[in-house]
Parts: C-alpha cells; sequence; structure tokens
C-alpha cells in the first residue's frame, strides 16, 4: 500500500465523537481507486463510503467514468480539479473558480501559512500537521468566520456554476465540500 497522502491524513485529524472513520491510500488512478472503494464496501460493513480524489493528470473520460461508476455503486465522491490543495486555498482566498494550475497551489497555500510560521510542503510529502490542520479549523481573522465554513461556501459556489455534464472539465472546483458537510455532523 502506497504511504498516505495529504487526502488521507486530513480527515484522521477530526475529533469524530459519533462515527469512525478509516482511511487508507492506494495510489491508484481514479477509475481503479472507485473500482477498489467498491470492492472495500462488499466486504466491509460500512454505513458511508467515500472516495477522495484529483483529476491532476488524468483523462477527463477517466475522471467522468470513475465519478459515474461511483454513483452507479453508492460511492461518495468528494474530488478536486486539479488537486486537493484547491480545497485547502478556500480556506483563505475567495477563489472564484477559474483555471489555476496545480503548480501555484503550494505558493498560495503558503502566502496564506507562512505568517503563521506554517510552512506546507506541496511539493514534497504534502503533510498537514497539527499546526495546519488548526489553522485550516480555525476562525479566519478579518471576517470573524470559521475557516471551513467559509471553504464550503465557496466550494458551493463555484461547484454551482457548472452543469456537471463533464465533471473532469470544472476547474477550479472541488465537491470536498460534501464529505466536510457529512464529517461536521459528528463533531
Amino acid at each position: 500500500m502506497k504511504e498516505k497522502t495529504l487526502n488521507h491524513l486530513i480527515f484522521l485529524k477530526f475529533k469524530l465523537f459519533s462515527a469512525v472513520v478509516y482511511s487508507f491510500g492506494q495510489g491508484r488512478n481514479t477509475k481503479s481507486l472507485i473500482e477498489r472503494a467498491i470492492e472495500l464496501k462488499r466486504i466491509g460493513n460500512y454505513d458511508q463510503v467515500w472516495c477522495v480524489f484529483d483529476r491532476d493528470d488524468h483523462g477527463v473520460g477517466n475522471f467522468n467514468a470513475a465519478i459515474e461508476i461511483a454513483r452507479k455503486n453508492n460511492i461518495n465522491v468528494a474530488y478536486s480539479i486539479q488537486a486537493f490543495e484547491y480545497w485547502l486555498i478556500l480556506h483563505f482566498e475567495d477563489h472564484q473558480g477559474g483555471k489555476m494550475h496545480r503548480r501555484d497551489y503550494n505558493k498560495k497555500i503558503n502566502s496564506y501559512t507562512n505568517p503563521f510560521g506554517i510552512n506546507f510542503d506541496g511539493n514534497g510529502n504534502k503533510v498537514i500537521t497539527d499546526e495546519l490542520f488548526e489553522l485550516l479549523d480555525g476562525v479566519d481573522e478579518i471576517s470573524q468566520k470559521p475557516r471551513i465554513e467559509l471553504a464550503i461556501k465557496r466550494a458551493k459556489r463555484n461547484y454551482e456554476k457548472f452543469d456537471h455534464r463533464s465533471p473532469g472539465t470544472e476547474e477550479s472546483s472541488s465537491t470536498v465540500f460534501r464529505l466536510m458537510e457529512e464529517i461536521q455532523k459528528y463533531l
């Protein structure tokens, strides 16, 4: 099994009182990740199964097919286009969607985290440290609103701009807000 990545570790940091989250990394393309989730769902006893993935450089056709296979098999998806780091950016910035290449994500995230003495290594192991998690889970200094609330609102607004006929082309967007809304029910 591949080392756990950013997508997996952040969800384990939530202090859930009435749910248990199992997280695992597969290091696979989107379609094979969904197929693995279907297999795990079949052999496990889960109330919900979620797959978190990025489009990255995976083709639009493969990405869209994965979402359709998930839907047909009652697997929830939380995806980001181009990468999960876009979801992190929405905690700090009201990015209005539109193209933002993932090579720019690390610099953008660090422009917000470095003043707090936190560095995000988006070009390396992409670890969400406890300090970064606390910042993401904290309150925005200007609006005085929880950053997660802001990220959910921004992601929803950006998502609603698209028709969803071809999710793999909906850049920049993230449906991680759906998973976060679900997680918040158990906090």
